[in-house]
């Protein structure tokens, strides 16, 4: 029996279901599967899309006008967050609503780098006039994967967005972290609480309290570690990510780590993508790895080589990232023209390198061969 179309409460017209219609046209054509929760999500975002398309055609009027509020979207990892924020930035984008979405953290060091360009230093207050200069004249902001884990980012993100939010600015986010436990025991935490009573006041707090992780789900049911030719390697795991990251916005990334950008070629939701000569052929340092286990929850690294003495800086670097992403309990989809066992045949990383190889086949251990177990 076929489900009814969402209908958005007090809506009265078909753009307040722009965003039902095509969560329901996935549903359909079993791009995504059904979930009570994030069916919810969606009647909370064409809530939000009607409202801001209602207040953008008032704008002419001399009676001053209250933003909308905007939406705060949490739950747990794998709900689906993501996915339904970009969507919803489609259909705002299609009505004309001037939108610009960010990666939490990448938002972040944009700020970081504007607050310290001289002509705003000059200004009365830089941190209120930092976020025009971001977000270009955008109406809606959205962060995706919002989580304040440093002192500098807790004590400026308060200011920036009260001079956003304070120009008639509407802020969409998600989370898994309800609002009251953002930058949960931070250093001078009491500083940064007037940055989540505005969150609360600006904003619709809903929860995405599915039962599932699709993320999850997928992964369990998909190889982790692929061998072979280059050609043959490369088609498989395309496969799966384009089944991982299906109704994802997919685009290039950076990371900023000390001040140098660390472009990322792929990225859909929280899950990158790259070769092995993006991350180990270059000349980072292990902190650098650590920031992206911390920017994202998956990697899908390509062309991994076996690694002799004429490859021991890369290696070195290899070492590094399968540590971080280790240590901070990140999967790893991977490819490689000969097997584990074979990665390494140096001197110089001898004694390092078994707990490399063990950790690899610990995050893939149930996917490595052609059939999982």
């Amino acid at each position: 029996m076929a489900r009814p179309l969402l209908k958005s409460r007090n809506s009265s017209s078909n753009a307040s279901n722009a965003l039902a219609a095509v969560y329901e046209a996935r549903l359909a054509d079993g791009t995504i599967t059904h979930d009570d929760a994030q069916r919810d999500a969606v009647m909370a975002f064409d809530r939000l899309i009607t409202d801001v398309s209602s207040s953008r055609k008032k704008r002419f009027s001399l009676k001053k006008q209250t933003p909308p509020k905007g939406l705060y979207l949490w739950g747990g990892v794998g709900r689906g967050k993501t996915m339904l924020m970009d969507m919803a930035v489609e259909q705002l984008t299609n009505s004309g609503v001037s939108t610009r979405r960010f990666h939490f953290h990448e938002f972040m060091a944009r700020v970081h780098e504007k607050v310290l360009e001289p002509r705003l230093q000059k200004t009365d207050d830089p941190a209120r006039h930092v976020a025009k200069a971001v977000v270009e004249g955008a109406k809606v902001l959205c962060f995706d994967e919002m989580e304040v884990r440093d002192i500098a980012d807790a004590m400026i993100i308060a200011r920036v967005m009260e001079g956003f939010m304070d120009e008639g600015g509407v802020l969409v986010a998600t989370s898994n972290r309800v609002p009251r436990d953002l930058y949960l025991n931070g250093l001078h935490r009491d500083r940064f609480l007037p940055f989540i009573d505005l969150i609360e006041d600006r904003m619709v707090i809903h929860e995405l309290a599915s039962p599932h992780d699709w993320r999850r789900r997928q992964l369990d049911g998909m190889q982790h570690w692929f061998i072979g030719n280059a050609d043959e390697t490369e088609a498989q795991i395309e496969a799966v990510w384009q089944r991982l990251t299906t109704g994802m916005e997919q685009r290039g990334d950076s990371l900023t780590v000390a001040g140098r950008r660390i472009p990322i070629p792929r990225v859909a939701g929280s899950v990158a993508f790259a070769s092995f000569d993006d991350l180990c052929a270059r000349p980072l340092a292990a902190r650098d790895y650590l920031a992206l286990a911390d920017r994202y929850a998956g990697l899908f690294l390509t062309g991994i080589p076996a690694m002799g003495d004429s490859l021991q800086n890369e290696a070195r670097r290899f070492i590094w990232l399968v540590d971080a992403l280790y240590d901070r309990q990140r999967f790893l989809v991977g490819s490689s023209g000969v097997e584990m066992a074979h990665l390494y045949s140096g001197s110089q990383w001898t004694a390092e390198f078994p707990r490399t190889q063990s950790r690899l086949q610990e995050m893939t251990r149930n996917f490595v061969g052609s059939t999982p177990d």
